[in-house]
């Protein structure tokens, strides 16, 4: 998207034309990279950050960027993460590097918040810096001073902190409690599964993109993604989805209900100017959120299941249980269900569609039998009584069911229409 790109080394990428243009990135690194070479790196602040965009894949808009760290030395060389990055990991000194990262990016955000307020920039920390809790210390000083917006803030670690059930547990806590979400990066590459991720603080999780670019091969990789964004949906997990680079991979990925997308198709990682500058020429890419739409399909029937397995649970127990005591109950308010909070957040981008219009009511009205079906197995009603509810229940259900099949032919009509025509 920004023109020709030559590599010069694996995940780095540089515009032709530029500054930083090709003679410079194309230099080899000869020499052995060494500690002392990363302090003085610190020390003449040769590290700087490059940014690659992520993308809403519900509205097509740009909603963040991930901060990548790269080491230009003084001559103009270009050094590649993985050159330095597993002598930093080896040494402790990454600890040193993610603080110095840190610093920069806090910099950096103030010009991007003027540029866009609504974007939110992750960084990549080692489990290493929750060894202790003093990246933790820095970030929250951050916070409390106002120096960067913690909602605007994403902290991304791999499955390795996840070894450190102490420390580590600790400050990932204590910075998700002051609003900073955090990330699963490489999510897939390692053990983690769904215990882990209840378990710990992540409300973002980043999908390797080996699995992604898996997709046109791999039977298995297709049913591992779309099971992966089943669960973070379930689990109220964002899902990032890194590695996009074709159009073709992009439209998959919203079929399957992915959120958000980065890579070289949107755009490769940037220096910090040339990313100002893309944001001020972007513009929106495809918005066909047809995948959160299944999602919701499918949350409205597990409601339904769940409601009515619990009002026979309630009407064959013994004892007039509390709802709000009984685990599992299904969600009775019709603006927090699943389909209520997909009908009030990202539905929206279907505001001018009359089906999606249609859809309101009939949603709320099932929700208020939903209320009397519950009330009724509570009293112990007869069961001439619960199975007429019942019925009521899952009539309402198909109707339901109906305005958003409605929606998604709507949705279909539209993205595979060919424009008639112009008579002569």
């Amino acid at each position: 998207m920004q023109g020709q790109e030559i590599e010069a080394r694996p995940g780095l990428w540089l515009p032709t034309g530029t500054m930083q243009g090709v003679c410079m990135s194309a230099r080899p690194v000869e020499q052995k990279v060494t500690l002392q070479d990363l302090k003085r790196a610190i020390d003449n602040k040769e590290f700087e950050l490059h940014y690659q965009p992520k993308v809403s894949m519900v509205t097509g808009e740009i909603t963040g960027a991930e901060a990548l760290i790269r080491w230009r030395k003084n001559d103009g060389t270009l050094v590649p993460p993985m050159d330095f990055i597993p002598l930093a990991e080896e040494s402790d000194f990454i600890r040193e590097i993610t603080r110095y990262v840190f610093g920069r990016l806090v910099v950096d955000c103030a010009v991007i918040s003027a540029v866009n307020s609504s974007l939110a920039v992750s960084f990549n920390a080692s489990g290493k810096d929750f060894h202790d809790e003093k990246l933790t210390e820095i970030i929250v000083e951050a916070v409390n001073s106002r120096l960067i917006d913690a909602a605007k803030l994403e902290i991304e670690v791999t499955e390795t902190v996840l070894v450190d059930e102490g420390c580590a547990r600790k400050c990932l806590d204590q910075l998700a409690e002051i609003g900073i979400p955090i990330a699963m990066d490489d999510f897939g590459t390692g053990h983690s599964g769904l215990v882990e991720l209840s378990k710990w603080p992540f409300s973002i999780l980043k999908i390797d993109q080996k699995f992604i670019r898996g997709l046109n091969e791999s039977a298995k990789d297709r049913e591992i993604l779309q099971a992966s964004i089943r669960m973070a949906h379930q689990l109220n997990m964002d899902v990032v989805a890194e590695g996009i680079e074709d159009e073709e991979t992009y439209r998959v990925l919203q079929e399957y209900g992915c959120r958000t997308g980065q890579g070289y198709w949107i755009s490769k990682p940037l220096p910090f100017l040339e990313f100002i500058l893309f944001l001020k020429q972007y513009k929106n890419l495809p918005a066909m959120p047809i995948g959160l739409l299944y999602m919701a399909q499918l949350d409205h029937i597990q409601w339904r299941k769940t409601l009515i397995d619990t009002a026979l649970f309630l009407h064959g127990s013994g004892e007039n249980r509390e709802l709000k005591n009984l685990r599992g109950s299904p969600e009775l308010q019709h603006t927090a269900c699943k389909l209520g909070l997909w009908y009030y957040d990202a539905g929206r981008v279907f505001s001018d569609v009359e089906s999606y219009r249609q859809l309101e009511q009939p949603h709320m009205e099932l929700h208020a039998i939903g209320k009397d079906l519950l009330q009724a197995a509570r009293d112990h009603c007869s069961m001439t009584e619960l199975a007429a509810l019942i019925q009521q229940l899952s009539e309402k259900s198909l109707q339901v069911l109906e305005v958003l099949q409605a929606l998604e032919n709507s949705l279909h009509v539209d993205q595979y229409s060919v424009p008639e025509p112009l008579a002569e």
